[in-house]
């Protein structure tokens, strides 16, 4: 079952061929927006919660999603799909081969021929391929949803933004939430270190996991900068929590916002909707 949670509108925009298509699609959520090529601005964004149970398909799935979406039933001149999944790697590219990445990722994983494997570059560091495997079933929808779409993956946005900076903290942990998990990645010394994702449930799994890294890499909360992005509520127990351990938590803000996510930051904080943001610059 798919339920929209967010659906935002510029008043009087007509999507037309000149927009673009983005589309970030995981096991939770999926999210889409449209941008306008001419105007730069982002004229419709629109995010559904996925209640997928081991019976329910793709194909229904997505049924309900263009049945409630005032975005998917036009016409787009370019589309950006990016997968949210955690059956990814980062792989030096020098250790990069034609079955290399296949097999890291069966090691990892577990063997599976019901996926096909996409590599990424890190545009940010131009040292590591994103290796990443998505299930055949989901590119197959897609790709008769769309003539053409180019493909991408979450991690590899999260690196490229934090990799962008003209410094990274020393102590640098940054935790995206969505629904029902969330995505960490680590840098220690302006080295990176981690990325990973993890499910939850309540405050205290996220509180395990984050303190889990935080021992692992031997950072001390006290002196760690803790960056929250995504869907965590500014007045809930998760941040509440997490304040109280961390000195110094960092909401992630967006840059020159335009069209319907100006408008939105008078419902929702920025760091709320900046991951989704992040993914049309």
């Amino acid at each position: 079952m798919a339920r929209k949670k967010i659906g935002l509108y510029s008043e009087g925009s007509n999507l037309n061929y000149n927009h673009q298509l983005y589309v970030e699609l995981g096991n939770e959520e999926l999210m889409c927006l449209a941008k306008n090529e001419d105007t730069g601005e982002v004229d419709a964004f629109e995010l559904f919660s996925l209640d997928k149970g081991v019976k329910d398909d793709w194909n229904d799935i997505f049924y309900e999603v263009k049945s409630a979406s005032q975005i998917f039933n036009h016409t787009f001149k370019q589309v950006f799909c990016y997968f949210n999944i955690e059956d990814s790697l980062l792989i030096p590219e020098k250790l990069l081969t034609a079955t290399s990445a296949e097999d890291y990722l069966n090691l990892v994983y577990g063997e599976s021929n019901r996926h096909e494997v996409k590599y990424e570059k890190l545009l940010a560091t131009k040292v590591f391929i994103n290796a990443y495997r998505i299930r055949k079933s989901i590119t197959e929808l897609l790709n008769r949803q769309f003539i053409i779409y180019q493909s991408g993956h979450t991690y590899s946005n999260i690196l490229n933004d934090v990799m962008r900076r003209p410094r990274i903290d020393e102590h640098f942990i940054k935790v995206q939430f969505y629904t029902h998990h969330f995505i960490i990645a680590v840098w220690k010394e302006e080295r990176f270190q981690l990325i990973q994702s993890f499910k939850y449930h309540q405050a205290e799994d996220v509180l395990y996991y984050i303190l889990r890294v935080t021992q692992q890499f031997d950072f001390d909360p006290d002196f760690t900068i803790l960056e929250i992005s995504g869907l965590v509520d500014p007045d809930g127990n998760i941040y509440s929590q997490l304040s109280r351990i961390f000195k110094h938590i960092k909401p992630d803000t967006i840059e020159q916002p335009t069209g319907i996510f100006k408008e939105s930051l008078a419902e929702y904080p920025a760091y709320y909707l900046a991951p989704f943001y992040k993914l049309i610059l």
